[in-house]
C-alpha cells in the first residue's frame, strides 16, 4: 500500500464527513495490515505521541480558558476595553477587537474567543447601530488573534510535532498578533459601517480605575506565562498548570463568579475538548511515522529544491498552499498532516522553524474564517442568529489586514524572531 493510496482514502473519508482523527487512523491501520506490520505497533506509536510532558500543556490551557469564561471575567473585560477604546470611531467594534487581543492571553483558541465574546458583544453592537451580520463578522475576524498571541493551543501542537520550543513559539506570536489587532482597529476607523454608530464618551478617571482590576486580572495571565517561561522559573507545561490554577483562584476568590457547579461544568467541557485534541495528536504519531518510513518528506524536499526557489518564494508558495487547505480542513488536522512533511523542507531551505510555525498557524487562522469550512463563521452565525452568507459578505474587508500581516511576517522574519531571540538568544 502506497502513500498515495493512503492519502486518497483519507481524502475520501473526510469528504463523506468522517471525523479527522478516524479519517487519519483508518488508512494508517490499513497500511500496517497490508504491509505486514503488527497492528500493536500503532498503539505504541499513539501512546508515545501523547506520553509527552509538552503535550500536557494542552489540557491545562483548555481548563484555564474554560474556567475564565465561566467566572464572569468576559463581561468585566469588555467594560475595561470600552474604557480604553470605546470613544474611538467604531465604538463597540473597536472594543470587540481590543477585547480579543486581551482575551487571547486566556483561551488560546479562536473558537473559544468567538463563542465567548460573541455571546456578550454581538447583541450590544446591534443596539448601537451595527447590522447583525457585520457584528458577527467583526467577532469572527478578531477571534483569529486568539491562537497567535500566547498562550496558543495550535502552537503547542506544532511544537510537539516539529520538536520545537514552546517558549520560543509563544514569544514569536506576540508581535504578529498585536500587529493584526492594531491594523484591524485602524481599518475600522475608516470603514463606512462605523460612520453612523454609537460612540461612547471618553471614560472618566473614576470609570477607568473601576474597570482596571478586571483588565489587570486578564492581562496578568499571559504575563505570568511568558515571564515564567522566559526566566526559566517553569516550563511551558508547568506554565499551563499555573494558568489553570490562576484562573481557578481568580474565579472563586477574587471575582467570586465561579460556583462549584459552573466549575464542574467547565472541567467537563475541558475534558471533552482535551480528549478530542489529544486523540488527534495520538493518531498523528502513527501517520507521521508512516510518512517518515516512506520517505515522503525527503522526496518532496528534493523535488521542491530542484526548482532552486529562494526562501521567500518558497514561503509564499507554502502560504498559498496553506490558505487553500485551511479553507477545507480545521487547523489541528492540517498541523497533524502537513507539519511532518513541511518541516524537512524548511530545514533544507534554511528557514527558521519557529518563524515557519507562526506563519503556518497564522494561515490556518485565516482558514477558520474562510468558506466553505471556516468553523468560526458557523460559530458566530449560530451565536448571532445571522445567515452565514451575510457574515461572509461582511467579513471580506477583514481579509485585508490578515493578508497584510501575513505578508509582513513572511517577508520580514525579524518581526517574528526578534522577541524570542532577545529572550532566549
Amino acid at each position: 500500500m502506497t502513500v498515495n493510496e493512503i492519502l486518497m482514502i483519507l481524502a475520501s473519508l473526510m469528504l463523506v464527513g468522517v471525523p479527522v482523527s478516524f479519517a487519519v487512523l483508518i488508512p494508517s491501520l490499513l497500511y500496517l495490515a497490508v504491509n505486514g506490520i503488527p497492528l500493536g505497533s500503532a498503539i505504541g506509536r499513539m501512546s508515545g505521541s501523547i506520553n509527552s510532558f509538552t503535550v500536557m500543556a494542552v489540557p491545562f490551557f483548555i481548563i484555564a480558558g474554560q474556567v475564565m469564561n465561566s467566572s464572569g471575567l468576559t463581561e468585566r473585560l469588555i467594560q475595561f476595553t470600552r474604557c480604553l477604546v470605546g470613544h474611538m470611531r467604531g465604538g463597540l467594534a473597536q472594543v470587540n477587537v481590543a477585547a480579543s487581543i486581551i482575551f487571547a492571553g486566556m483561551s488560546g483558541s479562536a473558537v473559544a474567543d468567538a463563542g465567548g465574546l460573541g455571546s456578550v458583544l454581538i447583541e450590544p453592537m446591534k443596539k448601537d447601530g451595527y447590522s447583525g451580520s457585520f457584528s458577527a463578522a467583526v467577532t469572527a475576524a478578531s477571534s483569529t488573534i486568539g491562537p497567535i498571541i500566547p498562550p496558543s493551543i495550535p502552537m503547542v501542537i506544532y511544537a510537539v510535532i516539529a520538536e520545537e520550543s514552546v517558549g520560543r513559539l509563544f514569544l514569536a506570536g506576540a508581535v504578529p498578533g498585536l500587529m493584526l489587532g492594531l491594523i484591524m482597529m485602524a481599518m475600522l476607523r475608516f470603514m463606512p459601517q462605523t460612520r453612523d454608530v454609537m460612540v461612547y464618551p471618553r471614560a472618566t478617571a473614576a470609570e477607568f480605575f473601576s474597570a482596571l482590576p478586571a483588565g489587570m486580572l486578564a492581562l496578568l495571565m499571559p504575563v505570568i506565562i511568558l515571564v515564567g517561561i522566559s526566566a526559566g522559573i517553569f516550563t511551558p507545561t508547568e506554565a499551563a498548570a499555573v494558568a489553570a490554577l490562576y484562573a481557578t483562584v481568580i474565579g472563586f476568590v477574587i471575582l467570586r463568579g465561579l460556583t462549584v457547579k459552573s466549575f464542574g461544568s467547565a472541567l467537563l467541557q475541558s475534558m471533552l475538548l482535551s480528549g478530542n485534541v489529544l486523540f488527534v495528536v495520538a493518531v498523528a504519531g502513527v501517520f507521521g511515522w508512516i510518512l517518515a518510513r516512506e520517505g515522503v518528506s525527503g522526496d518532496l524536499a528534493d523535488w521542491l529544491m530542484s526548482f532552486d526557489l529562494s526562501p521567500i518564494v518558497l514561503l509564499l508558495a507554502v502560504n498559498v498552499l496553506l490558505l487553500l487547505i485551511g479553507c477545507v480542513l480545521e487547523p489541528i488536522s492540517v498541523l497533524i498532516v502537513l507539519t511532518p512533511v513541511l518541516i524537512p523542507i524548511m530545514d533544507v531551505a534554511g528557514i527558521d522553524t519557529v518563524h515557519f510555525g507562526v506563519i503556518m498557524v497564522f494561515n490556518l487562522m485565516i482558514g477558520l474564517v474562510t468558506p466553505p469550512m471556516g468553523l468560526v463563521l458557523y460559530v458566530v452565525s449560530d451565536v448571532s442568529g445571522e445567515k452565514i452568507e451575510g457574515v461572509v459578505k461582511d467579513i471580506l474587508p477583514f481579509y485585508i489586514p490578515m493578508l497584510i500581516t501575513l505578508l509582513l511576517i513572511t517577508a520580514f522574519p525579524q518581526l517574528v524572531l526578534a522577541l524570542p531571540n532577545l529572550v532566549f538568544g
